[in-house]
Formats: C-alpha cells, structure tokens, sequence
C-alpha cells in the first residue's frame, strides 16, 4: 500500500510541476536559512567548550571602582596566581600575559635567517595545557612532540603550533620530534627553545594563542607588572575548582588575598569575581583587549528567532498554495472516498506527499549549505570562523524537515481529506469562509516579519553608514600604520622619519602607542593633584611625539601642544600634558581654566599644557574616553604612521608609494619584520559583528520577501479560482479589465497594510532596544517605516498583478463553463 501512495504521491507531483516547484524552493530557502542559522548559534556557544574541566574553570575578573563609576576588566594584576597557589592549595590556577606581538627569527638548514611578527604570542606557564587541554575535540591528545609535563622546565621554553612550527622548520615539517631543542630568536636579542609542539587549535576557541613562551621568562624581564598589585596590563588569570566547588565562596578567598597583599586604597577599589569560560564569549561586559571578539546573547536569540520566522513563513506558504489548489483535487477524493478510501488513508497518501516535497527541498538545501558555510567562512575569515557539518547537523536537518513536512502538510491535509464525497464530486469546497481567514491570518503574519525586515535592513544600513562616515575628529584617510622596530633607538626612529619624508607623496610621519582609535590601550588613572586619591578616575594614555597632532589632525581648544622642552627621557619627571575635552570635563573644568591645572595620572605628575577638541578613542559603540598624551621619549612607541598626499591634480600612485616606505624600512631596520595598514580599513574591522547583523538583515529580508510573494501567489491564485464565475458574469455585464484586477487586488493591499500597522510597533520597539547598545546612534525616522511600507505594497501589487491580469483576461464563456 505504502509503495502505490508513493506512486501516486510522484505522479501527482508531475503533474502539478510548476506548483511543486515553488513550494521545493520555499521550503528549500527556509530550511537552508535555519540550518545556515542553527550551525552559526551552535558555533558561537561552543567557544571553549571542548577542555576536561571547563565546566569548572572560570576567568578571574576586576571590577574597579573609580570616581566616575565601576570599570570592567577581563583582565588581573600579575602576581594574583602565584598568590592564589601559594595561599589557596587545591585550586589549579593558571596565569597568562598576552597575546603580544613580537618577531620571531628561525634558522633554516642553510644558515639563512627568516623573521616573521607574530601577533598570537602569549606567555604562559605550566598549567596553562593542562587546564586547556582541548581533549574534548582532540581525544589523542594535542601534543605532537614534548609532554605538558616537561614542555615547561626552562625559563626559556616554548611550545610551537604545529602551523608556527611547519612555518619555522620548513625542512622538518611533519617530523616534530626533530624541533625539539631548536632554537628561536625572539626581537632578535633573546634565544628561545622549542620544547613542544601541539596541535592547531580550534577557531572557537578565546584563548588566542599561536606560541606559547614560559611565563617564567616574562616574569624576569618585566619585573615591574609582574610585581605589581595595582595594574592589571594584560595578565588573565584562570582558575579550576573541584566539581561541586561553591565559587561564591571561593571569590570571598580572593577578597582576603586582596586584603592581605594589596594597599589599602587598591583594596578599596578593586573586588574579583569569577567569570564561567563557557560565558566569556557571550558576555559584552568585559571589554576585550586580546584580539577576540564577542557575540551577545541577545543577538544569537534574534538570529534564532529569524530562524523560526523563516521556517514559518516557508511552511504558511506550503499551506496557502496546497489549500489554494485543493479545489482541482475534489474530484479525486470524492471518488476515492465513493470507493471504499478512509479518511486516515487520505491523510497518509497527502502527508506522504508534503514529504516528498520537504526532502527533496532538504536535499537542494544540503547541497547548498556546504557552498554557502564556504562563502561565510571566507567572507568573515577575520574573525576565523570556522563553520563545518557534521553528524549532528545532518540530524538536526533530518529532524527539521520532518516538522516542516508535519507543520507545512498536516492542515492541507486534515483539509483534503475531510471533504465529503457529495460535496467533493459537485466541487464544493467546505468551511471557505473559515479557511479563507486563517489563510489570510498566515499572510498578515508573513508580511508582518517581511516588512519588519525591510524596516530592519534600513535602519542597520544607515547605522552602518553611521559608522563609516561619522567625523571621529581626526583625520583617517590615507593613514599608513606600521608596527614599529623592535629594540631601537628614537634617533634611529627619526633617520626612518626623514627618510620617509624625502618622498613628496608622504605628508607627515609620526611615532606613538597608538592610533587615536587602536587596539594597543593603555590605561591609567588620573586627578587634579589637589583632589585625594579616592577621586582617582579611570583615563587612556597615549604616548605620542612632535609630529601626532599635524598628521591626525587634532584641533587645540586652548594652552598648546607639545614642544621639544616637554620631551622627557624614561625615569624622568613629567613637565606636561594634553588632555581631550572629556577629561577636563570630568575634572570639572574649562578648557581655558584647565591651563596649567597639575594633574597626577598613574605614572606621574605635570600641569596641562594644552586641552584638544574630543577625538573618538573608542569605536562608536562606546563614549569618547578620557585621554591624556604624554610626549615620552622611550620605547613605548608601538606605532609608526604615515600620512600620504598627492600632488595637485594627480591621484596617489599606492603600489609605488608603498614600494618606496618597504625600501626605506629593509634600509634601516634590516632585522625586523615590515607589516602595514591602512587606518581606515583597521576602523573598518572594529565594526565586524555590527556588519554581521546588518548582512543578516539584508540576506534574510530577502529571503523572506521571495517566500512572501510566493505566498501571495498562492493565495490570489485560490481566490481567483474560487471567483472564477463571477469573473465570468461582471465581464458579460461590461466589467472592464482594470475593474477585476481592482477587484481581486484591493482585499490583498488591505492584508499588506493591516501587516505594516501591526509590525510597525513591535519592529520600532525592536530596532530601538537594539541601538541602546551604541553611545552614537542614528535616529529611527518615521519616513523609514513609510518607504519599507510603500515597498511592501509595491511588492504585493507586483506579485498579485500577474495572477489578476490573467484572470481578468480571461474568456467569460470559459469561465462560465469551468464547472
């Protein structure tokens, strides 16, 4: 029996093929857009969740209390580790620095030297794979040579990835066994030895490492931050707890080490918590200044809604076009009925084929997630996404459409079957009036979630536009930043400086820590030297030279900038500084009264010289933070910038200009590693997950109105059928073409308005939530709402026209004669 209604179910899918394959390609876009959906989500929640312990290893975290409110820090002053396992036995604690930046130099068989800057080096110390032990998605282990154990013995020690260590001994890649005891130069002045090499680690992964250096060798060579209480730089420290630890009670612990080693003003200000690994990722809290990125909750919950809407919408349309041609079928199961079928056999045979449809639509769309999981992984290659399948995704689709088959075919059929013969023979549909506004329900839903997705792809298009044309205060374009040499002189530096200037197409060069926005953050507190120190505020410092002013273009609103008498040597006492607006702001001054106002930060004291208009040091999402720059003379520059221009009337020649700063940099740093950017596209990046959630908005919407149009297709071709006589009459009676298509248009535009006063609300309210979460943001403008609305109608009328026409043309005589 099963075998002829698989029979039966095919031949009727040929049949009706231009039906069957719209409803294919719905329900194959819905189901491609959930899984594409459900492998992202599930992605994003895996972040670190594959170690033997990470149910029980949580992140120490600082919260900070200042004069100007509570500061969230992921990160811990240095010596908190040694002290929690030298006062806290039992608990497994794990201390890291980084990730840094630092040229590594290897040697190859035939003595020539190869140096590459690696951005993923972290320090770390012996419990650092032990705690992260990646046995979850690597059950053999991630050593490839050396021991946990051992790996660490020697101050000196490192533990290559095996992508570092291929690179490195290109001559014995594979062979892992034979690196051991290598040598590497680290900033070409200190020798490092290879004791271990691991496995890649996963993308999903915070802990951002490609190299790991013993802990014990940042220790020795930065003995001020490993030493110090106060700061916390960039040390993480991770703890594991027993199974069933109360880690409330163990973070009342850490509030008596602070008592014990802090002084008392920094006991006062600084309380730790635990953070569980498995919320790091997810939780927007903490900034983060180790080079990963976050995803809130929040947005992973939109997305999973947009998830369930498509799905639904995919499966409303299944129902809409197989109830708008259940009437051609009344024949057929008024004789079937007549001779001898049952309901329940009815039901099966039209279940049987909604399945059919939904795994051939499951089919198309696995073999469209593969080459769409490509394109996503290339196109957000920045952030090392790494979207696969696997068993667990083809288990989930299998589940998925059978519930899309269930949801999409079990009301067509209830409908189907249910007919009674007398009525079915005669075609007589039953319950029209009823069925006609559930179907009509179904569209105002549909469009509902379309329009609401228009609305959205507008307002995350303007934002987004935001974003990249806002004035940030300082001059962003054609900007050039190199990582500067590492271990060299300022006057070395300098010789580079004019060199580079020799060339007419570069404007200005400047040293410093930092663009005015960048990644290399360096905090410190601040207050007026008359203020006591619990009025300590949290600032940025920047160490900047002459030149940064001219080149950023930062505006004095009062005092001055820098001169060569306020350049002052490591160790030296501080005689000025140029603060932003924000600063003098929050001391309760002018920029006028601020002149000569003494200010004590972190690192010392000195009167303002000179307050500059606001420049955005922060990406867009957050405040402009206070700053104060510091024109120190050591090695603290971190950046090189180089500011182009081109001669009037010609465009900048790039490759040639680009060329030349190469030359001039292997000219004069031989030993280090050239790497570039320019700043804009480096702005660009800090906006990576504000795109993402654009893109989703834009490819959804999409999506959604293609299976919306399908949907109305489906209804205006059911009304049309079953209005097909009196079509017929009105045009015997001298109704005219535009007449009909009026006719059968009107009741479908009042369904797309009822959707836009509907959604109107719940989406404004939506998009509104969703830009709280930006300091600068566009307004949400009501012509928005009205140019989303107009598309919507335009693209109803646009689907309804051509099923009304040809209704509307049609010959009366057939029409009148159709039963």
């Amino acid at each position: 029996m099963l075998k002829n209604y698989f029979k039966i179910a095919v031949r009727r899918l040929r049949a009706d093929h231009v039906h069957t394959a719209i409803n294919v390609l719905g329900l194959a876009l819905g189901i491609t857009s959930c899984l594409v959906i459900y492998i992202f989500i599930r992605y994003e929640l895996s972040f670190d969740g594959f170690h033997s312990n990470s149910a029980n290893t949580y992140r120490v975290v600082e919260h900070s209390r200042k004069a100007d409110g509570v500061q969230h820090w992921p990160t811990t002053a240095y010596p908190l580790a040694e002290a929690i396992r030298r006062d806290l036995p039992g608990v497994q604690v794990t201390q890291t620095a980084g990730p840094l930046a630092r040229v590594v130099s290897s040697e190859d068989g035939k003595g020539t030297v190869h140096r590459f800057e690696e951005n993923r080096l972290m320090f770390a110390d012996k419990n650092y794979l032990q705690t992260f032990d990646f046995r979850n998605v690597v059950p053999e282990g991630i050593w490839l040579a050396g021991t946990a154990k051992t790996a660490f013995d020697q101050p000196n020690a490192v533990v290559l990835t095996q992508k570092l260590a291929d690179r490195y001994f290109a001559e014995n890649a594979g062979n892992y066994e034979k690196m051991i005891g290598r040598t590497l130069m680290l900033n070409n002045t200190d020798p490092i030895v290879v004791y271990g090499v691991i496995r890649n680690p996963p993308h999903n992964t915070n802990l951002l490492f490609e190299m790991l250096v013993n802990y014990a060798f940042f220790k020795a060579n930065n003995q001020y931050q490993a030493n110090n209480w106060s700061g916390n730089y960039q040390g993480t420290t991770y703890v594991t707890l027993a199974p069933g630890a109360d880690a409330p009670a163990f973070e009342k612990q850490l509030t008596g080490l602070k008592t014990k080693y802090m002084n008392a003003e920094d006991n006062r200000r600084i309380s730790y918590f635990l953070q569980p690994l498995a919320d790091i990722h997810t939780n927007t809290l903490y900034e983060d200044f180790l080079g990963g990125y976050h995803v809130s909750r929040q947005m992973l919950l939109v997305l999973g809604s947009l998830a369930v809407f498509l799905i639904l919408i995919a499966s409303f349309n299944f129902i809409n076009l197989t109830t708008a041609q259940a009437t051609r079928r009344n024949k057929e199961v008024g004789v079937r009925k007549v001779v001898g079928s049952t309901q329940t056999q009815l039901f099966i045979q039209l279940i049987g084929e909604t399945l059919i449809i939904a795994v051939i639509a499951g089919l198309i769309s696995a073999v469209g997630l593969e080459f769409l999981l490509m394109a996503l992984n290339s196109s957000l290659s920045i952030i090392n996404l790494d979207l696969r399948t696997d068993f667990t995704v083809w288990l989930f689709a299998a589940g998925l459409v059978a519930a899309v088959a269930l949801l999409a075919g079990f009301y067509p059929a209830m409908v189907i079957a249910r007919f009674q013969p007398i009525k079915a023979l005669k075609n007589i549909g039953s319950t029209e009036r009823q069925r006609f506004s559930l179907r009509q329900g179904l569209i105002v839903l549909q469009f509902c979630i379309t329009y609401g997705l228009l609305v959205g792809t507008f307002v995350a298009s303007r934002q987004m536009n935001f974003f990249m044309n806002k004035d940030l205060g300082f001059v962003r374009d054609a900007v050039v930043t190199v990582n500067s040499p590492r271990n060299q002189s300022v006057s070395k530096m300098d010789v580079f400086r004019q060199e580079l200037l020799e060339n007419p197409a570069i404007r200005e060069v400047s040293f410093s820590s930092g663009a005015p926005i960048t990644e290399n953050y360096f905090g410190t507190d601040f207050r007026l030297k008359s203020e006591p120190v619990q009025m300590n505020r949290q600032a940025e410092m920047k160490v900047v030279d002459l030149k940064y002013q001219s080149l950023f273009g930062l505006k004095t609103l009062a005092g001055r900038w820098f001169s060569n008498s306020n350049i002052v040597k490591d160790g030296d006492a501080f005689n000025g500084f140029v603060v932003n607006e924000t600063m003098v702001k929050m001391l309760g001054l002018t920029p006028e009264t601020a002149i000569g106002k003494t200010v004590t930060i972190s690192e010392g004291e000195a009167p303002i010289l000179g307050v500059v208009k606001d420049f955005h040091n922060v990406s867009l999402q957050q405040q402009i933070l206070p700053c104060v720059l510091i024109c120190w003379n050591t090695g603290f520059y971190e950046q090189i910038h180089i500011a182009l221009q081109a001669a009037a009337g010609d465009r900048l020649n790039l490759p040639q200009i680009l060329n030349s700063i190469e030359g001039n940099w292997k000219l004069t740093f031989p030993q280090d590693v050239y790497q570039y950017a320019f700043l804009n596209e480096s702005l660009a990046k800090g906006y990576i997950v504000e795109q993402l959630v654009f893109d989703s908005f834009r490819i959804f919407a999409g999506i959604s109105i293609f299976i919306a149009c399908l949907g109305l297709f489906g209804l205006i071709a059911f009304t049309a059928n079953q209005r097909t006589k009196e079509i017929g009459v009105r045009k015997v009676l001298g109704a005219s073409v535009t007449s009909v298509v009026i006719m059968l248009s009107k009741d479908f535009i009042k369904l797309v308005i009822i959707a836009i006063v509907l959604g109107s609300p719940v989406t404004w309210y939506a998009l509104n939530q969703w830009l709280m979460n930006f300091e600068y943001k566009i307004g949400i403008e009501w012509w928005v709402f009205m140019l989303a609305g107009l598309l919507a109608i335009g693209i109803a009328l646009f689907t309804i026209s051509f099923q009304s026409m040809k209704s509307a043309l049609m010959n009366p005589v057939k029409a009148l004669r159709s039963e």
